[in-house]
C-alpha cells in the first residue's frame, strides 16, 4: 500500500477517536482544531523524544523490561510533550477535565505515528492498523490520564510535583504490564483482563474530574425555558394542585407548580440530573435504595426535597433542590476518597481542589 494512503488511513482512525474523546468532555468541549494541533505535533515531538531516548536505551521483550524501560521512556515523553507544548493549549487550558483531554490527545498523536510504523512494515497493514487501533491506541490513553491530572494541577493550581511522579509511575506501570504481558507467552492470558481493567480506571478518574469540574451549567430559574404555559396533567405532591407549566432546563423536562412553585421532576429526568451534577453517583443503587423506604422518601430534614416511589418523581423547593446536588456532589467525592482507589488518585491532584 501507498506509504502516503496509510498515513492518511492510519490518521483518519486516530482522528475517529479524537472525535470520541471530545465527546466525553460534556461541560466545556475543546475546540477541535486545538486538540487536533496538539495531537499532531504532540505525537511529532513525544516521537522524536523517545526515538532520541531509545538511541541510549535499549529494551529486551520481556516483563521487566517493559515496565522500567519501555513504559518509562514513552509516558516520560509524553509528559515531557505537554510541558513543551503547553502553550499550544494554555488558552483553553481552564478546568480538571483539560487535562485528560490534552493528554490524550499526545497520547493519540504517539500512537498513530507508532501505528503507522507497524502497519508499514506489516505483509497485511490495514488489519494491523485497525487491530493497534483498538487496542494500542486505546491503550496508550489510558496510560496517561493520570498524568493529565497532574498536569492540570500543576499548571493550574499549584505545583504539584508530587502529583506528577505518582501520576508518571502509575501511567509507566500500567504501559508496563500492557506491554510485558504481550511480551510473555505465560501472561497473555492475563492481557485482556488487564485492558478492560485499564479503560475501566480510565472512565472511572473521568468520573471523579467531572465531579470536580467548575464548568457545570448552573442550576438558576433564568436558565429554565417555558415549554407549555397550558399543560395542567400533573399534581403537585407538596400542594397537591393540578396547575403545572412545562420547562426546559439542559435538555431536561421540568415542570412547576404555578401554586407553590415547586419543581416536579421524572424519575427519567431526575437520573439524568444526577448524572449530570453527581457524575460519581451510582445512579441504579440510588433510586434501589430510595424504594425500599415505601411510599416517599425525604432527601432532606425539612421536607422541601421529596421523592415518590409510586408516582417516580422528585418534588422539590428550587433552592432546597439546588444546595443538596452541591452538597450530595462534595459527599459523594469525601466517601469516594475514603476508599484505597479513591486515595491514590487523590493523590494525584484532587487533594489541592475545593
Amino acid at each position: 500500500m501507498n506509504n502516503l494512503l496509510l498515513a492518511v488511513l492510519s490518521y483518519l482512525i486516530g482522528f475517529i477517536f479524537l472525535l470520541f474523546i471530545r465527546s466525553y468532555d460534556k461541560y466545556d468541549k475543546e475546540p477541535l482544531w486545538r486538540m487536533l494541533l496538539l495531537s499532531f505535533f504532540g505525537g511529532i515531538v513525544s516521537v522524536l523524544i523517545t526515538s532520541f531516548l531509545y538511541a541510549f536505551i535499549h529494551p529486551k521483550l520481556n516483563l521487566a523490561d517493559a515496565v522500567f524501560k519501555i513504559g518509562t521512556v514513552e509516558e516520560f515523553s509524553k509528559l515531557l510533550t505537554l510541558f513543551i507544548l503547553y502553550k499550544i493549549i494554555r488558552k483553553d487550558f481552564d478546568e480538571i477535565v483539560d487535562g485528560i483531554v490534552y493528554v490524550a490527545a499526545v497520547s493519540l498523536g504517539f500512537s498513530v505515528i507508532e501505528n503507522f510504523f507497524y502497519a508499514q512494515h506489516a505483509a497485511f497493514p490495514v488489519p494491523i492498523l485497525f487491530k493497534r487501533f483498538l487496542f494500542a491506541t486505546v491503550g496508550h490513553i489510558s496510560f496517561s490520564v493520570y498524568m493529565g491530572i497532574a498536569f492540570y494541577v500543576h499548571k493550574k493550581i499549584r505545583k504539584n510535583f508530587s502529583g506528577l511522579l505518582l501520576s508518571f509511575v502509575l501511567a509507566t506501570l500500567a504501559h508496563g504490564l500492557y506491554d510485558g504481558f504481550l511480551f510473555n507467552e505465560n501472561l497473555t492470558i492475563f492481557f485482556l483482563p488487564l485492558y478492560i481493567l485499564l479503560i475501566y480506571f480510565q472512565f472511572r478518574l473521568l468520573k471523579v474530574a467531572y465531579a470536580y469540574s467548575k464548568m457545570k451549567e448552573n442550576f438558576r430559574y433564568d436558565r429554565f425555558k417555558i415549554e407549555n404555559t397550558n399543560l395542567n396533567t400533573l399534581q403537585c405532591c407538596n400542594c397537591k394542585q393540578n396547575d403545572t407549566r412545562l420547562t426546559k432546563f439542559n435538555k431536561t423536562e421540568i415542570y412547576i407548580c404555578n401554586n407553590c412553585n415547586h419543581l416536579i421532576i421524572s424519575k427519567h429526568f431526575f437520573s439524568r440530573l444526577l448524572k449530570y451534577y453527581r457524575p460519581k453517583l451510582n445512579r441504579k443503587l440510588f433510586f434501589n435504595s430510595l424504594e425500599f423506604e415505601g411510599g416517599h422518601k425525604l432527601l432532606n430534614r425539612d421536607k422541601r426535597l421529596v421523592y415518590h416511589v409510586l408516582e417516580e418523581r422528585l418534588n422539590a423547593e428550587f433552592e432546597a433542590f439546588k444546595n443538596w446536588l452541591d452538597n450530595e456532589n462534595f459527599r459523594d467525592l469525601k466517601k469516594y476518597h475514603q476508599t484505597f482507589e479513591g486515595q491514590i488518585f487523590y493523590q494525584l491532584g484532587f487533594k489541592y481542589l475545593n
